[in-house]
């Protein structure tokens, strides 16, 4: 019997998800004040992989590799702003005035992502954050979310933290990653079309991924963000919301003598369900849709004025697997 390399396999079954975003914005005084802050100009979004894990933007159109231009077209109109949301479904604008919701595709980036295999590893997770390996001028296969940096000059004292004693004086200057105030939504998605797909709503999974990995310079802190708001309004009546959206701030690992078996499903995004369609050699296709969404969280502890004029470079990999079936995570 025949067998082929597991590693060469996995290769095959890694796809590769890659954005670049460039953010022109106005400065005003970030989440609690912002108006529309970053622009997307030139975003490119390719993707690569061999026969084992194909995407598609609309479910019927499936390749290994997706045209840019065609991404290009998606977000041409998006500008995003400083938006919140709990659950990467509903998002919102607000601060000191009243919450309204943020317009999708113009506030913040949304589309839809198809997978289909035809292998038995037909649960999809987002893998392998390496962002401690890359800077904005270079490029390494995995996930990573980097930031060219600005250099800013803080027109006020505020403490920055995480501790009391981590103050940014008026007038120090220092630079500053938009990738820092990031986050990732994802939320898996019933497809209508299928009529296998007999899953309950509350079976499918979601994540908010802090791709920064650093909770203590997450949601809704005491220093960074509103430290310097306060500083720079003189309002000190304002507090962080007191439900915080459930974060994930790693990605999931896979056992190191099997590499498709999850040693948790953290990142677990998709459950691939089969729909009655073949491929040529009569095997079945296994199919499931999420929903993507990319957006400056404004009540992270860095989405402050420092990150405004920022670039920022977005890679995904996603790997097909076996779930962990000891727990949920």
């Amino acid at each position: 019997m025949v067998t082929m390399n597991p590693f060469k396999k996995l290769y095959m079954s890694i796809l590769l998800l890659g954005l670049v975003l460039l953010l022109l914005t106005t400065a005003t005084f970030a989440w609690l004040g912002l108006s529309n802050i970053n622009t997307i100009d030139g975003l490119s979004l390719t993707a690569t992989t061999g026969n084992f894990l194909e995407i598609s933007f609309d479910g019927v159109n499936f390749a290994t590799s997706l045209d840019p231009e065609l991404i290009a077209e998606l977000i041409d109109n998006v500008r995003l702003a400083d938006v919140t949301t709990q659950d990467a479904i509903d998002f919102y604008r607000g601060g000191l005035k009243d919450p309204n919701r943020a317009v999708t595709n113009r506030d913040y980036l949304s589309f839809t992502l198809w997978f289909r295999t035809v292998e038995r590893e037909r649960h999809v997770f987002l893998v392998n954050n390496v962002n401690d390996q890359v800077s904005y001028d270079t490029t390494l296969r995995g996930t990573y979310f980097v930031s060219r940096g600005v250099t800013w000059r803080a027109p006020h004292t505020f403490i920055n933290g995480p501790e009391a004693t981590d103050i940014v004086e008026r007038g120090d200057q220092g630079v500053y990653y938009a990738a820092d105030a990031v986050r990732i939504g994802f939320v898996e998605q019933l497809d209508a079309n299928n009529p296998l797909d007999e899953r309950e709503v509350d079976t499918l999974r979601s994540l908010i991924y802090d791709p920064s990995e650093n909770p203590e310079r997450g949601f809704g802190k005491s220093y960074g963000m509103l430290s310097y708001f306060i500083a720079n309004t003189g309002q000190t009546d304002f507090s962080p919301p007191e439900t915080f959206p459930d974060t994930q701030y790693r990605l999931t690992e896979f056992a190191p003598f099997n590499p498709y078996q999850a040693l948790d499903n953290t990142s677990l995004i998709a459950e691939l369900v089969p729909n009655g369609e073949v491929n040529a050699e009569g095997r079945p296709y296994y199919i499931g849709k999420v929903q993507v969404t990319v957006w400056i969280e404004g009540w992270d502890a860095d989405a402050f004025d420092a990150i405004v004029n920022d670039r920022l470079k977005i890679q995904l990999e996603f790997k097909s697997g076996m779930p962990h079936l000891n727990g949920s995570n």
